[in-house]
């Protein structure tokens, strides 16, 4: 009896991937990014270019959301770090939302909030601020060598200021919907 238990055992990785993913649809493969070149082909374009590209791991901006959602799908598929991804998940991490801060550190620009909520507003006005000062500040603040500009970010923001990142920087690539600045 063993020995039959054991010849069984032996058999299951030879007759259960035809029993359990005998079903699965619309596999693409091992690479994580495939969903991306049918949903949001821009985007998958414009990660291909980044990780070509792109050395070292540099900040990149990119539009902050829930989660769950496609929002952080630029750091997520390259590995670059951004100012804030999914809110949630970096709340649940650093176990608080906002930040209990004193009237005199809210007041001062150099303090980098590690909670989600004052990066919410702060990505929002890099993208939509018309004050080149109040951006070259928060551009400092984080450390954001790269800016990226696609769908997702000009719905997010629907007062997106574009104009000033070409006189912040340069273009370093674009497509149908992607523009990628490097500061």
């Amino acid at each position: 009896l063993p020995m039959v238990l054991l010849a069984l055992v032996f058999l299951y990785p030879f007759l259960s991937p035809n029993a359990n993913y005998k079903n699965l649809q619309g596999y693409k493969g091992r690479d994580g990014t495939k969903y991306l070149e049918t949903l949001h082909p821009e985007d998958y374009k414009a990660i291909a270019w980044i990780n070509s590209n792109i050395p070292r791991q540099p900040v990149i901006l990119e539009a902050q959301g829930d989660s769950y959602t496609d929002y952080g799908r630029i750091s997520t598929n390259t590995g670059l770090p951004t100012v804030l991804g999914w809110t949630v998940h970096e709340w649940l991490w650093r176990g608080q939302y906002d930040d209990d801060v004193t009237e005199e550190k809210k007041k001062r620009t150099d303090a980098t909030p590690i909670y989600p909520a004052p990066r919410i507003i702060e990505v929002k006005t890099l993208y939509e601020s018309k004050d080149i000062q109040i951006t070259k500040q928060l551009l400092k603040k984080y450390a954001v060598q790269y800016i990226y500009v696609g769908g997702l970010e000009k719905e997010k923001y629907p007062a997106l200021y574009e104009e000033k990142w070409e006189q912040l920087g340069k273009r370093v690539y674009s497509n149908e919907n992607v523009t990628i600045y490097k500061m």
